[in-house]
């Protein structure tokens, strides 16, 4: 054949005609697409069970030790209350032996002054004989401007007889800028001007007085005027002084 000049030629191959081939092909590619789908799949699964159990492990080990936590923490609070349980009981008992030991040192106070009072009372060798204003006692009480008070007469002398007479008790103090004084009458209604003693050894004269508003008292007048002959008036001023209660 004749080439038609100015014309590029292209060299020509022939290939036998099997479609049959070309189906085997394509299915043979399908096949290893699937295996190795199937390959994937199962490194998948399996990969992502080993994670699922080791989160789970972990997931386990973390709730023991959350528990092992916890026991502990609820130890600790049991033993922090028992401790603080234990240092207010020592506190309170601590407080309390302390009460106890003011309580006892005060009334073993309280009886070395009784046993001198009943050893002045009692022994014939003292220097001021005869009927005595030993002491005055005034306490606060609940109520505003109220108090208790509490005179002791004694007498000291060789042979015990019954003294008798009366005792006049007057307060003074002030009321606003004035002075002022007040019996003991005028205070509680249950004691007239003067009050009766009547006594061998000692006598208490005890009761309770309330103040006028706005007064107040400085000192303590107490006059003793036993009855019967050579009988001598007897005075003593105490400050007003409270003791206690």
């Amino acid at each position: 054949m004749a080439a038609v000049k100015g014309s590029k030629q292209h060299e020509m191959v022939v290939v036998p005609h099997r479609p049959l081939y070309r189906v085997a092909i394509f299915c043979v590619f399908l096949l290893f697409m699937a295996a190795f789908s199937g390959l994937t799949y199962e490194h998948g699964m399996s990969q992502g069970i080993e994670l699922k159990v080791a989160v789970v492990q972990e997931r386990d080990e973390i709730k023991v030790q959350l528990d092992e936590a916890r026991d502990t923490i609820r130890s600790m609070r049991s033993e922090i209350a028992n401790l603080k349980l234990g240092e207010e009981i020592d506190s309170l008992a601590t407080e309390e032996v302390r009460q106890t030991v003011e309580s006892l040192q005060s009334r073993i106070a309280q009886l070395n002054e009784e046993i001198l009072f009943y050893k002045g009372v009692m022994a014939p060798n003292v220097g001021d004989r005869g009927l005595r204003i030993e002491r005055l006692d005034l306490q606060n009480t609940t109520a505003p401007n109220r108090y208790k008070y509490r005179l002791v007469l004694t007498q000291v002398v060789d042979k015990h007889d019954y003294v008798q007479g009366g005792v006049l008790i007057n307060f003074k103090g002030l009321d606003g800028q004035s002075e002022k004084e007040f019996k003991l009458s005028d205070l509680d209604n249950t004691r007239q001007d003067a009050i009766r003693f009547r006594f061998k050894y000692f006598q208490n004269i005890n009761g309770e007085l309330t103040l006028p508003q706005g007064f107040e008292p400085r000192e303590v007048m107490i006059v003793a005027q036993p009855s019967g002959r050579n009988a001598q008036r007897l005075e003593k001023k105490f400050d007003w002084q409270l003791t206690g209660g």
